[in-house]
């Protein structure tokens, strides 16, 4: 009889990729990413677009808290030049999702997502998760933690 021996390879999972622009929302979706990467075993990838409408500050401080308080999850986070939602999705390239918050704007689909989520969403390659404006709080105010609990992906 031949011995046969099998080798298991382990590998990292996919990172969630996050557009991060400084405001509430990217915070929301930066936390809600930390979150579905702890429940995947996953790492963080939040991405600022500069130039842009980005507050380089803010988007440095939404890592510092969300590293904080997801002490489990690796977060990284990269500042990016071009065009915003080109960008986006060229860092999710090959990412298990881009993870990205809806502000809403001109046009009908943009009105219900987004001028970037609209585009993002027509271009992905890969899975896009959505987070609304409901799951950003205000400066200063505090999202229950059972807002950011991942739920099932569209």
């Amino acid at each position: 009889m031949t011995e046969r021996k099998e080798r298991t390879v382990k590998t990292d999972p996919a990172p969630l990729v996050v557009g991060l622009d400084g405001s509430e929302l990217g915070a929301a979706a930066l936390d809600w990413a930390a979150a579905e990467a702890a429940r995947r075993g996953a790492r963080v990838v939040a991405v600022t677009v500069d130039p842009g409408s980005a507050d380089l500050d803010a988007a440095a401080e939404h890592v510092r808290r969300a590293v904080h308080a997801h002490p489990g999850v690796t977060i990284t986070h990269e500042r990016r030049t071009g065009l915003i939602a080109d960008t986006l999705l060229s860092a999710a390239d090959g990412a298990a999702m881009l993870v990205i918050g809806s502000h809403g704007a001109n046009g009908v689909l943009s009105a219900l997502l987004g001028s970037v989520a609209a585009y993002c969403v027509r271009h992905a390659r890969g899975p896009v998760v959505l987070i609304p404006p409901a799951l950003a709080a205000p400066t200063g105010a505090r999202r229950p933690d059972s807002a950011l609990t991942p739920g099932p992906l569209l």
